[in-house]
């Protein structure tokens, strides 16, 4: 009778599964796990790996059947028990490692141990537990969310499974281990050492770490806790400044919360084979080894910034994530979003010379352009299928952390920081949804917080606010969703805070008012001379005024704006040229303007917007024209700051002087700035040492313009044989910069048949040079080698590869829409993110059939004003 029930079960339960073999499965809590120890026989020389997990389970009312997680792995023994009975378990592994685990018999209510021996082989896809290699040495590293713990051990591999676990880790004498805790017991025997680790505070799977091989350490100081950062072989004196900077971020983050640092160590491990940046793995915080390995003497100003600000967004997760986790992926956003922000509000007070705000909203403009396509979705949805929950996630970190910016500006800096402190305490080392921490605010503040924080968190896009000022001092207020020209899109309102900085002429004044519906009447009591719709740049929305009153503000009138201002106001700009309410023309004449700054944030603004115009306005033929505009532009500011680092100057001086030579060397032609940048490579390959790091790559790159096999071979034999993590990449990129069509060919090859890792596979196209036939063979080469690239990647990053078809080529897309839209040629995933590069793409087509004749005559225009001393400048 009760095997003819279990049979019924089992079948019963097929067409289900089937009939939601799109969707997530999700566990059932019937049985769900309350501790989890995990024993792992590891040998990084070794290809495969076996261990056995021991998890105290619950279950809630009398079963024959549970589920839990174990992929791409053979499940050896499985076995249940308690004092009072035994069971045998019979299991099959289905979709996406969901294991349906059926007893011999009915299990009551009750608490049992469950015990899994298993065996499998070491992953070689950078997720799971995998193994990599340096210089014929293996390493075994982790990288578990979202859904890849369940490749490396049986786990209930969802964040609301928030348990205490505990490793043990065998390896051979020689080699070390790591994870989440400290080490507890240590012993040798027959070779073999055995490390026992500490039981763990509850964790969710996907935070879980470990790390083996011949690594090296080094002690971190300064520290509330012990901490020490781990490398490969040879690795360990690249760690100074990340040795100086951990200490003083984490004090300031625990300052902020007002709490201490909720583990017992923080160990920092640098990897060569890594997909993500880092990832905040409880205690043993993992990050691609380039990001962390920065020798404070050879490294450059914008890696020095970039590991600042990574280690303050991976700390900020020990409490924002970690210690209070998300109940399911609809809520990744709170966590990815909370920790951005705080990386910012940490870094850039300690580290002002960086100047991590103004770079952080110069790079907040890409996620307007991706927040204001129609086929974006909202950053918190609710998530039905694995590959709904890396879709659109560096939306959710730029998208989430402005609009938290926001609102923090409106209820006041105090009361925002009371309400997080109040939502941590209340949920620590459980878990929590977006719902908790509104509330949290809205009691700190007494406001209706839940208002502008569910309208832009839980919608797509963002609003276009048209201010129209009138005598008196009314601003007539009028809402729509933004779109690109000749774009529709459904029409959405949102409650929306505004800073408003305005003057009569005399004083100046701010006002925040929050506008709720499609049209508002704001009273400022008095006649205004100008109105800046955005004061402090903290504002998710763009804005509009009359041109009459809209241009003059590119003047500064009475020098009112900041340079955060000033960066927003060009974000701006560039929306309202993307709208078709400005033209093509006079937003080139305002970059011109801008570019006159002497204020290097500004100019590297101005830089950092001509990738757009390059890609929408200039074809092969009007190159010169743009090369000129380029030389115009910005060789009165490169004479200004000077090619060389002056002792002293501040750092945002060395990030702007690696754009211009980089725009001036490359896209102006300046021939000058071509000799100075081969001069300093070759510089450089003889000693390292001898050249601004700021610079390297930059001028490796500007070498390579004209560079020869010989050249070529060069930096392949450099990029073989670098000793750090940075000159591998600095001499990667710089293979792709070649011109020459034949070593163009040959960087191709290289990708596949050279010693590059899976995540090195896009590096080398970083490099490549920006002209629409270069854009055509790279991507019929990655066409004609899709099988082979993405052989080599996680399914859930050969989701992404419709985005070879970028650029603004209608031809092109159709290409890529015909090849993806084959089922042979698409993962899960694939479809929904051919639907945004198609819109990409039409954007931009859309945008240069717009404007493309005014760009082109405004160009042609000003290089016939050339003057025939510049001639001597240009190198062609």
């Amino acid at each position: 009778m009760k095997k003819t029930f279990m049979l019924i079960s089992a079948i019963l339960l097929l067409p289900v599964l089937a009939l939601f073999a799109d969707e997530m499965i999700r566990l059932d809590a019937n049985v769900s796990p309350t501790f989890q120890s995990v024993e792992l026989n590891l040998d990084a020389q070794k290809t495969d790996y076996s261990g056995t997990v021991n998890i105290t389970v619950s279950v809630k009312t009398e079963t024959n059947t549970f589920f839990f997680h174990a992929e791409e792995m053979t499940l050896d023994k499985v076995s249940l028990q308690n004092d009072d009975a035994r069971f045998n378990v019979q299991t099959e592994i289905g979709a996406e490692g969901t294991v349906t685990a059926t007893t011999d018999k009915m299990v009551p209510a009750g608490e049992y141990q469950l015990t899994i021996d298993f065996h499998k082989d070491y992953n070689t896809q950078a997720v799971g537990l995998y193994r990599v290699t340096q210089n014929d040495v293996g390493y075994l590293f982790t990288q578990f969310e979202a859904l890849d713990a369940r490749k490396a051990f049986p786990c209930w591999d969802e964040p609301s499974f928030k348990i205490p676990f505990q490793f043990t880790i065998h390896t051979p004498e020689s080699e070390v281990a790591v994870t989440n805790t400290p080490v507890v017991s240590e012993t040798v025997s027959e070779g073999i050492r055995t490390y026992k680790y500490k039981k763990s505070k509850p964790m969710s799977t996907y935070f879980l770490a470990v790390a083996a091989g011949p690594l090296e350490s080094v002690e971190i100081t300064g520290l509330s806790v012990p901490g020490r950062i781990y490398t490969t072989k040879g690795q360990s004196h690249l760690t100074d400044y990340a040795i100086e900077t951990t200490p003083p971020i984490l004090d300031a983050i625990e300052q902020y919360f007002g709490s201490s640092y909720p583990y017992e160590k923080l160990d920092l491990i640098a990897i060569p084979e890594y997909w993500p940046g880092a990832m905040e793995n409880a205690g043993a915080v993992t990050y691609k080894d380039e990001i962390l390995l920065v020798d404070s003497k050879t490294s450059s100003v914008s890696q020095k910034r970039r590991l600042v600000y990574v280690t303050a967004h991976e700390l900020a997760h020990m409490w924002f994530g970690d210690l209070v986790t998300m109940k399911w992926w609809d809520d990744l956003w709170l966590n990815e979003s909370f920790a951005d922000w705080m990386a910012e509000k940490i870094s850039h007070p300690l580290y002002p010379e960086f100047k991590i705000d103004i770079d952080e909203l110069q790079a907040l403009q890409r996620v307007f352009a991706t927040d204001a396509r129609t086929a974006t979705r909202p950053i918190r949805r609710e998530v039905l299928r694995s590959k709904d929950i890396s879709e659109d996630l560096g939306l959710a970190y730029g998208k989430g952390k402005k609009v938290l910016g926001m609102v923090e500006k409106w209820i006041g800096e105090e009361d925002f920081r009371k309400g997080v402190i109040n939502y941590l305490e209340a949920n620590a080392w459980g878990n929590a949804e977006a719902a908790d921490l509104w509330g949290a605010l809205a009691e700190a503040s007494g406001k209706d917080v839940k208002a502008p924080l569910a309208s832009f968190l839980e919608q797509p896009g963002y609003p276009m606010i048209h201010i129209k000022p009138e005598t008196g001092g009314k601003l007539h207020f009028t809402q729509t969703r933004f779109v690109n020209s000749g774009v529709e899109a459904e029409q959405q309102t949102w409650a929306v805070p505004i800073r408003l900085k305005y003057s009569d002429g005399q004083t100046i004044e701010t006002k925040t008012v929050v506008i709720k519906d499609e049209t508002a009447v704001i009273d400022l009591g008095k006649d205004i001379k100008w109105v800046l719709p955005d004061a402090g740049g903290y504002g998710y929305y763009r804005w509009s005024l009359p041109e009459s009153m809209l241009l003059p503000l590119a003047n500064n009138p009475q020098g009112a704006f900041s340079e955060l201002e000033q960066v927003a106001y060009l974000g701006n700009a560039t929306a309202l040229l993307d709208a078709g309410i400005m033209t093509g023309d006079t937003y080139l004449s305002i970059l011109s303007g801008f570019a006159k700054s002497t204020e290097p944030d500004i100019v590297a603004t101005v830089a950092s917007k001509l990738t757009k115009l390059r890609n929408a306005f200039i074809p092969d033929d009007l190159q010169n024209e743009f090369a000129y505009y380029i030389r115009t532009t910005f060789r009165p500011a490169l004479d200004h700051f000077g090619m060389e680092m002056q002792e002293g100057e501040a750092a945002s001086v060395s990030l702007l002087r690696q754009q211009l030579i980089a725009w001036l060397g490359d896209e102006g032609g300046d021939a000058e700035v071509r000799a100075y940048a081969a001069s300093l490579a070759e510089a450089y390959m003889k000693d390292p040492a001898s050249v601004d790091p700021s610079l390297v790559r930059t001028v490796l790159q500007i070498n390579a313009i004209d560079g020869d096999r010989a050249l070529f071979d060069t930096y392949k034999a450099n990029f073989e044989s670098a000793e750090s993590p940075a000159q591998r990449t600095n001499y990667l990129v710089a293979l792709g910069a070649f011109h020459d069509e034949e070593l163009q060919e040959a960087a191709f090859t290289y990708i596949l048949e050279g010693p590059l890792r899976p995540n090195e596979l896009f590096t080398i196209p970083r490099g490549m040079p920006a002209m629409e036939s270069n854009r055509e063979r790279y991507f019929n080469w990655m066409l004609s080698n899709y099988k082979e690239i993405t052989s080599r990647l996680p399914k859930e990053y050969a989701a992404f590869m419709p985005y070879i078809a970028r650029g603004c080529s209608e031809a092109r897309l159709a290409e890529a829409k015909a090849f993806f839209e084959k089922p042979e040629n698409q993962v899960s995933g694939t479809l929904s993110n051919l639907a945004k590069i198609s819109e990409s793409v039409m954007d931009c087509v859309n945008l240069q059939k717009r404007e493309g004749a005014a760009v082109t005559a405004y160009l042609v225009q000003l290089a016939g004003e050339k003057p025939e001393s510049e001639d001597t400048r240009g190198s062609e």
